[in-house]
């Protein structure tokens, strides 16, 4: 979320509403689709120059063509070392970036004044969702569970500007098949884009944004703010943070609905949703897909032989702590979102006892009468609220 917030802050709202409009026109100029794919490819790339980072732009290309080249070598032969070398760079991406060990770079900029140039400023911009696509390409061929791919289509799945933000993030798949026939922007690609886009608008601009100001009105700091105003903090931080990634998500929706690209949705009323399990089900609904096709699994079937399926609560236990540890680390390398993490991964492994206890030893009487009842019900949501609230304000520490 950091990333779009920079955007946000560098380039205003009337020179996003130029540049989308701009590529709108490109795009729709021509019937020919490997132009409109050159247009989305082009304009993203120049959307991360434009941010203020042409030597990232150029860097994130050249890393996009290597991971391009490695999946056609994957397409012709199953190269474990490949596929594992490519993961590898994409995870190092990620923890030089998130850590900050690209800003060594600046030590070599004081010393050769060639490089001393705002050209060679380098930016962060979309790096964890470019390498959750690159990662998400080389497993999948290498996998089988697609066996081809186009140079032009890769470019503009990774450089589809609306999403690389703050997502939702694609499949390559499903974004190339968007591709297999010319589309013709219609009155209801219209409605429904512009609709989605003001929907996100109103909830980023006059719900988080207020949500905000109110929140440092009352107390700028959550550790030194009085005990009754906690409760009160960490209820509009829920607030806030949810209308603030949601309406992020509801604009890039409705922006790939304008250029006749049905992105994902997102979220689905995470915050009505009666247990934790649920809950990340149906939040950043993309991340949860994309971890645990990515993270989850693998752990999972890697440590299946040494644990058993004699001991599925420890299985599971391990494989959540190291997933949302994953999902807190890639939110920011530091201590307040690994603890985040940790205090989710608890939740859900928890959650996984509780409920294989109540499968097993709970009346079936009771559970159609418990299934039925609106009061635990309500009470089952406020509950998973109230966890997910507190765990926020690890966000805020």
């Amino acid at each position: 979320m950091s990333d779009i917030k920079l955007i946000m802050q560098y380039l205003p709202i009337h020179t996003i509403t130029l540049f989308t409009l701009g590529t709108l026109l490109f795009f729709y100029i021509t019937k020919n689709l490997n132009f409109r794919k050159a247009v989305l490819a082009s304009t993203g790339l120049l959307f991360v120059a434009l941010y203020g980072s042409p030597f990232y732009a150029i860097a994130v290309f050249i890393l996009t063509t290597i991971t391009y080249f490695a999946a056609k070598i994957l397409t012709k032969r199953k190269s474990l070392f490949v596929a594992v070398f490519m993961v590898f760079v994409s995870i190092a991406c990620i923890i030089a970036f998130k850590t900050g060990l690209w800003k060594n770079f600046s030590l070599i900029q004081a010393r050769i004044r060639f490089l001393n140039r705002p050209f060679f400023n380098l930016s962060t911009l979309g790096i964890s969702y470019f390498t959750f696509k690159y990662i998400h390409v080389v497993v999948d061929i290498y996998r089988g569970r697609f066996k081809s791919i186009s140079y032009l289509n890769f470019l503009a799945y990774i450089f589809f500007f609306p999403t690389f933000s703050a997502g939702p993030i694609d499949r390559y798949p499903r974004f190339s098949s968007e591709f297999n026939e010319i589309h013709r922007l219609g009155k209801e690609d219209v409605d429904e884009g512009i609709k989605r886009i003001i929907y996100g608008l109103f909830k980023k601009f006059i719900i988080a944004d207020k949500t905000y100001i109110i929140i440092s009105s009352i107390a700028p700091d959550f550790i030194s703010a009085p005990a009754s105003r906690k409760v009160i903090l960490i209820f509009l931080y829920s607030i806030h943070i949810y209308y603030d990634f949601s309406g992020y998500s509801d604009i890039a929706i409705g922006l790939g609905r304008l250029f006749g690209i049905k992105v994902p949705e997102n979220f689905n009323k995470p915050y009505l949703k009666k247990n934790i399990v649920l809950f990340w089900q149906n939040w950043h609904m993309t991340l949860t897909s994309w971890l645990r096709e990515y993270v989850y699994m693998p752990v999972g079937k890697l440590l299946m032989p040494k644990i058993g399926s004699k001991h599925p609560w420890i299985l599971n236990f391990i494989c959540q702590m190291v997933t949302m540890s994953a999902v807190g680390i890639w939110h920011g390398f530091s201590l307040n979102y690994l603890i985040w993490g940790i205090y989710h991964g608890l939740g859900l492994s928890f959650y996984k006892i509780y409920s294989d206890l109540y499968k097993k030893y709970v009346p079936q009487k009771a559970k159609a009468a418990m299934a039925s009842s609106k009061l635990v019900e309500w009470l089952s949501i406020a509950v998973t609220f109230i966890f997910v609230s507190v765990g926020w304000v690890f966000f805020y520490l």
